[in-house]
């Protein structure tokens, strides 16, 4: 019963963000194909099914274009600070916001290996990750080779705390970066195949 119960939280665990992000993206294409539905019937030769797939697309890359000059970072810039001063709405957009830097940004160069680190006491660990391991002014300052690693929070990874550690004491975790998000996000409920106990030999009766 734990395996089939571990085998489906894993599976909900891979289902459910697919769904949802497949759901939110349906949503928005037929949102705009039915906003477009109107002019579509007056103009028959733009009446083509879909055309907001590509609408949505054009929308993205324009928006993308218009914040990275300086008169869409100010406007930008402003409706953030609006966002900010509203109580609950300042919550959702600040997580949807840092959770969609963490998993759609390119993260290769912020996270660069799973490790375990002494955390919070000598005799635990924690699972961490490493941000930086070429810091030589720290290297310095402390005497020894140190790495700064980043120990995020379960079940919301984009908060969490840095760490200066000796790279001795640091055990590199023979996993992904993805794979260890997912091991914060459940709660170390799900754990990579390769990482778990083998089943105990049952006694022959």
């Amino acid at each position: 019963m734990r395996t089939i119960r571990n085998r489906f939280i894993a599976g909900l665990l891979i289902i459910i963000p697919a769904a949802v992000t497949w759901w939110v993206i349906w949503k928005i294409f037929h949102s705009v194909d039915s906003m477009l539905r109107p002019v579509q019937q007056r103009i028959p030769a733009i009446d083509v099914p879909g055309i907001g797939f590509g609408v949505v697309l054009l929308l993205i890359l324009l928006t993308g274009i218009f914040a990275g000059n300086f008169i869409g970072r100010r406007i930008i810039s402003r409706f953030e600070r609006v966002l900010y001063r509203l109580p609950i709405i300042r919550r959702i957009y600040t997580g949807v916001k840092e959770l969609s830097q963490l998993f759609i940004a390119d993260r290769r160069m912020v996270f660069h290996r799973v490790v375990l680190i002494r955390y919070p006491h000598e005799y635990s660990r924690a699972l961490a990750f490493v941000t930086d391991d070429s810091a030589r002014g720290l290297d310095n300052l402390v005497g020894s080779r140190v790495l700064s690693v980043f120990v995020p929070t379960t079940p919301n990874p984009t908060s969490g705390f840095l760490l200066i550690v000796p790279e001795d004491d640091v055990v590199t975790v023979p996993i992904d970066v993805e794979e260890g998000l997912k091991m914060v996000i459940s709660g170390g409920v799900y754990v990579p195949d390769h990482l778990k106990a083998p089943p105990a030999p049952t006694s022959a009766v």
